[in-house]
């Protein structure tokens, strides 16, 4: 059996973690199987960009030449792979969430319909088995290890394939190498319909302080909601101080100072695996010296997705509820936006219904210290298809039409012909 570890262990200090890894994949290789580890931490890993460049200049394969095709390659390769990193700030080490969002090579654009919600389409015909290793935190309980577990559960089927486990490196390594060599039937369920989360109510605030995590910076489609809400808090009488992007890593220290100088916050991401973009865990993780601090500002998130269901969008609103917790801040909400994928792209008449509902909101925070419940209910739109949709669904997603963003831009770059490339089989 060929398996692949990905050690997402961003500290080369804590040796107790990939002396645990090193003793699995002994356990592994003394039954005959064939381990390959990449130490994600010593690779030339590029975080995405959010180009897309992989589904419509070189179909299958990132436009940056750096380690993850090496990484890729051996995963799709594999028949199991497993995701192993520390909980840091109670989701993996970003070093781990960097790779994995630069895995999206290995999908399609195309969607289909999987368990009645809207997934990219295969690339290849085998997808390896999946698993996830966890080193917890000092303060880490059974709900922190639920949600990460739910994330993942989500991201697999995304992958095309199935979270069999997800285990913590308190069980010993010979009860992983076991469930790595023997195929569970079934997996790990992640929890299905979660209800949005409501914020809280605060001292309505005077200062409200962005920051944008799209990886495509300025350029992304959330910096345009993020203006739209802007927008209604300042005509509200409100001031924004600045608007931070998280693309510029080597800023970090002076965003987590921004962070604590602030009266509000809101952090803006685009949906990447199923959870936030690499670029905002590290900005995460930034902040864990402000745990606890007394005088943290209030924070609340904006999401968006390429996929028309807000549902995919639940799990991590679990993550980032929880997060703010960890931070002693308190929880504004998130806002929750399907089908954001062409939003930059439009003219404001076509957007006018977005902008103005994301003004209310903005003016409803500066003015009564909370999201207006009614406008955050509206922004998200449907949750699901209902059942008796998703026939319809399936059909449209055969057509050329709901496929036409994506062909635009292969036949534009000449590429159209290579859309289904399968680069890294071997």
């Amino acid at each position: 059996m060929k398996i692949t570890i990905m050690n997402g262990n961003g500290n080369p200090q804590d040796e107790g973690f990939d002396g645990y890894l090193s003793r699995l994949a002994e356990a592994l290789t003394a039954k005959q199987h064939a381990v390959t580890t990449f130490t994600l931490r010593d690779l030339d890993i590029k975080f995405c960009t959010g180009c897309f460049g992989c589904w419509v200049k070189t179909p299958g394969e990132c436009v940056f030449k750096d380690a993850s095709h090496d990484v890729c390659r051996a995963v799709i390769n594999s028949d199991f792979l497993l995701w192993a990193a520390p909980l840091r700030m109670g989701f993996p080490d970003a070093t781990l969430k960097r790779m994995m969002d630069k895995s999206i090579p290995l999908i399609h654009p195309y969607f289909v319909v999987e368990q009645g919600e809207a997934h990219h389409r295969p690339r290849y015909e085998h997808y390896p088995r999946l698993g996830l290793l966890l080193q917890t935190e000092a303060d880490t309980d059974a709900e922190d290890l639920r949600i990460v577990g739910d994330i993942f559960s989500r991201t697999a089927l995304n992958m095309k394939s199935r979270l069999e486990f997800a285990f913590t490196t308190e069980q010993p390594v010979n009860t992983v190498a076991h469930a790595i060599a023997t195929e569970s039937a079934e997996g790990v369920p992640f929890a299905r319909n979660l209800p949005p989360l409501p914020g809280v109510r605060i001292t309505p605030p005077m200062r409200l302080t962005l920051f944008n995590g799209s990886p495509r910076g300025a350029k992304g489609n959330t910096p345009v909601m993020l203006k739209q809400l802007a927008e209604g808090f300042v005509t509200a009488g409100g001031t924004i101080t600045d608007t931070f992007h998280l693309v510029r890593q080597n800023e970090l220290t002076s965003f987590r100072d921004a962070f604590a100088a602030a009266e509000a916050v809101l952090v803006g991401f685009p949906l990447y695996t199923d959870a936030m973009p690499g670029i905002v865990k590290t900005f995460f993780e930034a902040l864990e010296p402000l745990r606890g601090c007394a005088n943290n500002p209030a924070l609340g998130f904006v999401m968006q997705s390429g996929f028309p269901e807000s549902t995919h969008m639940r799990h991590i609103e679990r993550y980032l509820a929880k997060f703010t917790a960890r931070l002693g801040s308190p929880y504004l909400g998130s806002l929750i936006k399907g089908s954001g994928e062409g939003i930059r792209l439009m003219p404001d008449a076509m957007n006018r219904k977005l902008f103005d509902q994301l003004k209310l909101l903005g003016r409803s925070v500066r003015l009564t210290g909370q999201f207006d419940p009614d406008a955050v209910r509206a922004l998200a739109g449907r949750e699901r298809y209902p059942n008796y949709l998703i026939p319809l669904f399936k059909v449209l997603v055969k057509t050329p039409f709901l496929a036409t963003y994506w062909n635009n831009q292969l036949k534009a770059n000449g590429v159209y012909e290579q859309r289904f490339a399968q680069p890294f089989k071997l």
